[in-house]
């Protein structure tokens, strides 16, 4: 099968910003090396367990999310709040959960506000959600039919002590009262059932709620080793057959009222080749850059019983390619640190500024040495003394550039060369967003499909660009405009770029003009 991450209508390039995380849109190189980058850490944790009522402040994988609210500006934050002992003598969580609510103004400092819905000996908390809410995402419907359905959260119950397990679905008006939908969720032919991780985005182009979640079937599948799960937290797992495949991994289930989803279909998992034999995909979370779907996937080590977050990048939301070689994207710090041993991203990154905030988990505790080391005999304080050695969980910020995961670079020796293959869009002027270094510089041209240099855009007519910005307009001869549209024979056009000590990390066509033959058929390009 041809690779269908690649295809001439990725080339369509409109308005939206192109970069260069994936090699579609660049037709060659010369002296040109590709740097990835990864966000910068703030020191300390933004939220941590303080009140009376929180237990262990759960900002795990899927048990947390953050948004900032388009309508009143506030970040805002659900996160699981587990209350109660881990069963130590059998495979149990053994806590109760809850969801809380955090809020802040700038991002950085947050309160936990004293709301109307859960009291705790009298005294209001920042309780939304009662015992039994496990894993709860939220996502806001940006056309939903009423006020009253504006929060959409889709959670695990879990009841009678944690023995059983239903996949609901609640709404709320303001993300802080919350009514359960009458009628529960149905994932295709599995009904209401899935494992206890879900991820939620919103598709504005198709307006259908997407979830990235678990199989309840996940780690159904008979190997042909005896497992006893009091004796063992991880399965056996026999290689290179799909029968027996138990890891953890992801499938993707869409729906366009929030109750009746399609068949969940796998869309991430290790392979037996290129990944650790003890390593799987704990959560994907999705989201858009311009032409390119982005996602950071939380892999969990199981040896090491640490967890680390990963850059995935597809063209379809649906077929996934891993980024940075498999290196951590954001990672634990280790020993000494808040986030010593796992870090978890559950929401997109916010832009502020010219920058990308993540939010993330982040704990000091293993993945699941606290849950169920005592039961097997690990000797580690956190298996020998689960809620009094001192670990605990908390949500963090990375940040970085705006667009900034990867740049095209060139050193101050030789000069860079980047052809892009034709693009078609209607813009008439082009941004960049680039850093240059002491005596760098970026220059551009503009070819038509032919190779033939656009009038006015020529390389030596170019105004260089020497400093550091996420969305310079690129200028010849002082004049921004270049030439586009069907009529003219620039719709699709292709840029040159020249790079000396420099990095270019994208670039899109803006202030574009009506097509003037918008209703032609394909056959008439």
């Amino acid at each position: 099968m041809r690779n269908l991450n690649q295809d001439s209508t990725h080339l369509h390039a409109a308005g939206l910003v192109q970069s260069f995380i994936d090699n579609v849109i660049i037709e060659s190189v010369q002296d040109i090396s590709r740097r990835w980058h990864t966000p910068q850490k703030h020191p300390d944790p933004l939220v941590v367990a303080y009140r009376p009522w929180e237990g262990i402040t759960y900002f795990s994988i899927s048990s947390h999310c953050v948004m900032r609210d388009p309508r009143d500006g506030l970040f805002k934050c659900w996160y699981e709040n587990l209350v109660g002992e881990p069963q130590v003598r059998k495979m149990g969580l053994g806590l109760a959960s809850q969801q809380l609510y955090a809020e802040s103004a700038d991002g950085v400092k947050w309160t936990k506000p004293e709301l109307d819905v859960v009291a705790v000996d009298g005294r209001p908390t920042n309780i939304v959600m009662p015992d039994g809410t496990h894993c709860m995402s939220v996502v806001i419907d940006p056309y939903a039919a009423s006020e009253e359905e504006r929060f959409r959260a889709f959670f695990t119950r879990m009841f009678h002590d944690n023995t059983k397990r239903e996949s609901r679905c609640a709404h709320s008006p303001n993300g802080i009262h919350w009514k359960y939908y009458n009628e529960q969720p149905s994932m295709g032919t599995a009904g209401p059932k899935l494992c206890d991780v879900t991820l939620l985005s919103y598709d504005g182009d198709a307006r259908e709620f997407v979830q990235n979640t678990r199989h309840f079937l996940m780690t159904a599948p008979v190997t042909r080793a005896v497992w006893n799960r009091d004796e063992s937290f991880s399965r056996p797992y026999e290689l290179d057959n799909f029968a027996a495949y138990n890891q953890r991994r992801v499938w993707q289930s869409r729906s366009s009222d929030f109750i009746h989803w399609s068949e969940p279909f796998v869309v991430a998992a290790t392979d037996d080749d290129e990944d650790n034999l003890d390593e799987s995909v704990y959560g994907l979370c999705q989201y858009r850059m311009g032409g390119l779907h982005l996602g950071l996937m939380s892999v969990l080590r199981m040896v090491d019983n640490e967890m680390d977050v990963q850059l995935v990048h597809s063209r379809d939301g649906l077929r996934w390619r891993r980024g940075m070689k498999r290196q951590p994207f954001i990672r634990p710090q280790g020993v000494g640190y808040w986030d010593a041993h796992m870090v978890g991203v559950t929401s997109p990154p916010i832009e502020v500024g010219d920058e990308l905030w993540f939010f993330h988990g982040g704990t000091d505790f293993h993945h699941d040495w606290w849950l169920v080391g005592q039961r097997e005999g690990i000797n580690h304080p956190e298996a020998l003394d689960p809620m009094g050695c001192g670990a605990g969980f908390g949500l963090g910020l990375a940040t970085m550039r705006k667009d900034g995961y990867a740049s095209l670079y060139s050193n101050p020796y030789r000069s860079g060369i980047v052809i892009t293959r034709p693009l078609i869009s209607m813009g008439t002027e082009l941004l960049i967003n680039a850093v240059c270094f002491p005596g760098g510089s970026v220059a551009v041209e503009v070819l038509d499909r032919h190779d033939q240099v656009v009038p006015g855009c020529s390389m030596d007519e170019c105004d260089p660009f020497t400093e550091d910005a996420v969305a310079h307009r690129m200028t010849w001869n002082g004049r921004s405009q270049i030439p586009a549209g069907r009529e003219e024979g620039f719709y699709w056009r292709k840029l040159k770029f020249r790079l000396c000590d420099a990095e270019l990390f994208s670039f899109t066509f803006s202030a574009a003009i009506e097509d003037p033959s918008e209703f032609k058929t394909e056959k008439e390009w």
